[in-house]
């Protein structure tokens, strides 16, 4: 089984051919990534934010210490190249079944369904 991206969103964004930050060097946003079963009309959400190093300095305190996981950061604001790396890290995983695939995108994105317990 495959992962196929189905659509890629933002709450933070209306329209990805317009945006552009404020603020080039510090700057970030959220991304909700679409994925399912390739061939199949289901999704489910992984979110992931994407930021710069300027933008994560002006967040948290030099004391503070961040996991770096469900965030893509990048040096500089080019929208084309950011979603083509969200589609390549998110297409064509492969696994035994759906949630095999979920965990292992969950790596790079916060699963909607990450910490589910039946």
């Amino acid at each position: 089984m495959l992962s196929e991206v189905k659509n890629i969103i933002s709450p933070d964004i209306i329209n990805f051919q317009s945006y552009w930050p404020e603020d080039e060097e510090s700057f970030s946003f959220l991304l909700t990534v679409l994925v399912g079963p390739k061939g199949e009309n289901v999704e489910e959400s992984f979110d992931i934010v994407v930021c710069t190093p300027k933008w994560l300095l002006s967040k948290y305190d030099k004391n503070e210490t961040i996991h770096g996981a469900d965030k893509l950061i990048v040096f500089e604001f080019n929208m084309e190249r950011i979603l083509a790396r969200i589609r390549k890290l998110f297409d064509n995983c492969s696994g035994s079944d759906w949630n095999d695939i979920a965990i292992k995108l969950s790596r790079f994105g916060h699963w909607e369904f990450q910490n589910y317990r039946k």
